[in-house]
């Protein structure tokens, strides 16, 4: 399950804790340029279009979350792991109570008894935004959790993918 193209970060993490089941949720954005104004002038943009990408990996792991954070922030302490997660960053902090970490645009979130992870869906009022689900989930991110427990979520740093300057 190793794939060259998936990024670093996204391959350490998968031989760290073993996950169950992946779902890819790559989100595309559209923003026209919009004119902006100051107090006494007319600001144009910058660009006409711009799009960018997000990518969202949810898997499980088999093991307890706290162990699972834990085994994700000791391989964080390895030199050149490319991981961004550490102990440092979290300080004597529990990192499994807030249900976040975030480092360098790479943020990790996981299911809380209290605030579960809400489910990726498009508006339909907004044709901006597309999002492609892969493998095409059962029950969606509802479904893994009914199946295999806890639900964590890597959401790796956007990446602006083409622009129209003006």
């Amino acid at each position: 399950m190793d794939d060259p193209r998936r990024p670093r970060t996204a391959r350490r993490m998968w031989g760290l804790v073993k996950p169950r089941l992946l779902v890819t949720v790559i989100e595309d954005r559209y923003a026209p340029g919009v004119a902006g104004s100051g107090l006494f002038t007319l600001h144009r943009a910058e660009r006409r279009v711009s799009c960018r990408m997000l990518v969202t990996a949810y898997f499980s792991s088999p093991l307890p979350p706290a162990e699972t954070l834990s085994r994700i922030l000791d391989a964080g302490e390895h030199a050149l792991s490319g991981i961004p997660f550490t102990r440092e960053l979290v300080g004597h902090a529990r990192p499994h109570d807030s249900g976040e970490l975030s480092w360098a645009g790479h943020t990790l979130t996981w299911d809380r008894p209290a605030a579960p992870l809400p489910e990726p869906a498009e508006s339909p009022y907004d044709h901006r935004l597309r999002l492609l689900c892969e493998p095409s989930p059962e029950g969606g991110v509802r479904g893994v959790r009914s199946r295999y427990g806890t639900v964590f979520a890597l959401t790796l740093p956007p990446i602006t993918y083409y622009r129209v300057p003006r």
